[in-house]
């Protein structure tokens, strides 16, 4: 399991262009077994800038064994000293998710997971309210299984989508970003679809490889009572483990009235309930990298499909771009496809997105 040489380019890209690591800086590089060949990259080309690896590897296929064996004490209780100590210990963070079986979970109550993420989730809120982390999902044959594809190709279409001018990719989404910086309003329209998003004083932050890899979008939070209408999504999901697809959710002054789904609607509704916040918006976003063309069922990659939007129920980020007020224990990203016909994006009555092109 020795990294390939585009394991290594990645690695460059991740401490350079993502985290810009110095000499004498620490970095907590988290992955699972099956993530070993780019953590060790990354691991190695740590310590040729001068800086300090810690290397946190978990057994993949644990999160099953814990959530149907832990009773009560076990469930609620979070090494709170040890996730603290790790996060504070770090002057930057590479998290790299690799899964052995993406459904694993789709045999667990749903409850006894949304229990752990409430505690689990204010520990982590420093390393994702800071600037300096960067996460991507490396190839496995679970994942190359949801989306169809052998993990050979799976790998070809990863490399492709990851390894990218992500400077050229600033220049672009700059100018997108300030549209949604001086906008008002955001109006969709497409299938099932007629939603108005306030978005009046909020900063967009264009995303080209910083937090995410692969990355491509421009993403701000909408004003927390400024959503009306409704919103079909076309790509499928997955929550706890469960499929959900053909979303379907109507707004009220931000917050979600009505909830559907084709399959799935029982995880969709349990999201929803998780605490006040999972039913407002915590993100709006459109995505722009091109070179992934197709739903993988990995939102990391869904929401980044050119000529796409996304939103996000629950947690809004809080760096003052992109940043919002919603609180939550979930950021659940759904994706929906504007490259059908019809479909069109408007700032202040200007169009932005039409069909799956981006018109600036």
């Amino acid at each position: 399991m020795f990294p390939t040489d585009k394991d290594f380019a990645l690695a460059s890209v991740m401490l350079d262009h993502s985290v810009s690591i110095k000499a004498k800086e620490k970095v907590l590089i988290t992955t699972s077994d099956l993530g070993i060949p780019l953590a060790k990259a990354v691991y190695i080309e740590t310590l040729k800038r001068g800086a300090y690896p810690m290397l946190d590897v978990a057994t993949s296929g644990m999160d099953f064994e814990f959530y149907k064996l832990a009773n009560d004490w076990q469930l609620l209780h979070v090494p709170e000293e040890v996730v603290k100590a790790k996060i504070s210990w770090a002057d930057a963070y590479v998290r790299i998710v690799a899964d052995d079986n993406l459904r694993s979970l789709s045999e667990i109550d749903p409850v006894r997971m949304t229990e752990r993420s409430k505690l689990i989730r204010p520990l982590m809120d420093p390393m994702i309210d800071s600037d300096r982390w960067i996460l991507t999902y490396y190839p496995t044959d679970a994942m190359a299984q949801e989306a169809g594809m052998s993990l050979s190709s799976l790998r070809d279409f990863y490399f492709e989508s990851v390894l990218v001018d992500y400077k050229k990719m600033e220049r672009e989404l700059k100018s997108l970003e300030k549209i949604m910086d001086q906008g008002s309003e955001i109006y969709v329209v497409g299938r099932m679809t007629d939603l108005r998003v306030n978005i009046k004083g909020r900063l967009a932050q264009a995303c080209f490889g910083e937090r995410n890899i692969p990355d491509g979008e421009c993403f701000l939070a909408p004003v927390t009572d400024g959503v009306n209408g409704e919103v079909y999504f076309e790509l499928p999901t997955l929550a706890y483990g469960h499929e959900v697809s053909g979303i379907h959710l109507e707004f009220k002054d931000g917050r979600v009235i009505n909830a559907k789904a084709e399959k799935g609607e029982e995880a969709l509704l349990k999201m929803l309930e998780t605490d006040p916040g999972a039913r407002t918006l915590g993100e709006f976003a459109i995505g722009a990298n091109f070179k992934i063309t197709r739903g993988m069922l990995n939102t990391l990659f869904d929401e980044k499909i050119g000529g796409t939007i996304h939103m996000a129920l629950g947690r809004a980020y809080k760096e003052k771009r992109g940043g919002g007020e919603n609180e939550s224990a979930i950021h659940w990203d759904i994706v929906k496809d504007m490259r059908t016909s019809g479909s069109v994006l408007t700032i202040d009555g200007k169009e932005v997105l039409k069909e799956g092109k981006l018109l600036v």
